[in-house]
């Protein structure tokens, strides 16, 4: 993939001597595109229910070779597609979709998150593993008091 490609559907934050990179699909990814243009794999979080991204490294992404986690401070658990957890929860959502014949508002806005569980989604579960929402990675950043960390590349300005 070109480095145009990957840009284009990156999350860019400008600094005033850096560019950061962000929502990478893969670990690998990251470190692909730090090579290739001579940046520096980094962590930031995004802490207060904006998008205002912190170097952080609280999540330890690097040193486990990770590229997305979410941590709400509330009773549920965000399940990125990164987690194992995920493939279950994709087929019990599956399951539960399969048995709506009328659906509620409620079920209908849960049938338009198809596409985000294709797309690097994110699974928000109670504490009793039930299914509350299915998002994006970017969205999840404004829900339920949730931090969210990302590896990210920055890249010294010319």
């Amino acid at each position: 993939m070109k480095n145009t490609d990957i840009r284009s559907r990156l999350t860019k934050f400008q600094f005033k001597n850096d560019v950061l990179y962000t929502m990478f699909n893969s670990f690998e990814e990251a470190e692909q595109f730090a090579r290739d243009n001579h940046g520096t794999l980094t962590e930031v979080g995004f802490l207060d229910g904006n998008d205002n991204p912190v170097f952080d490294d609280a999540a330890g992404l690097i040193a486990k070779k990770k590229y997305f986690m979410a941590k709400s401070s509330l009773d549920y658990d965000i399940i990125h597609s990164g987690n194992p957890l995920f493939k279950s929860l994709v087929a019990q959502y599956i399951e539960r979709t399969a048995e709506i014949k009328e659906k509620s508002i409620e079920e209908e806005l849960m049938s338009d998150s198809d596409a985000l569980i294709s797309e690097d989604g994110v699974f928000v579960v109670d504490k009793k593993g039930e299914i509350q929402s299915v998002t994006s990675r970017e969205r999840v950043r404004y829900l339920m008091h949730t931090k969210v960390y990302e590896l990210g590349v920055l890249i010294p300005k010319s």
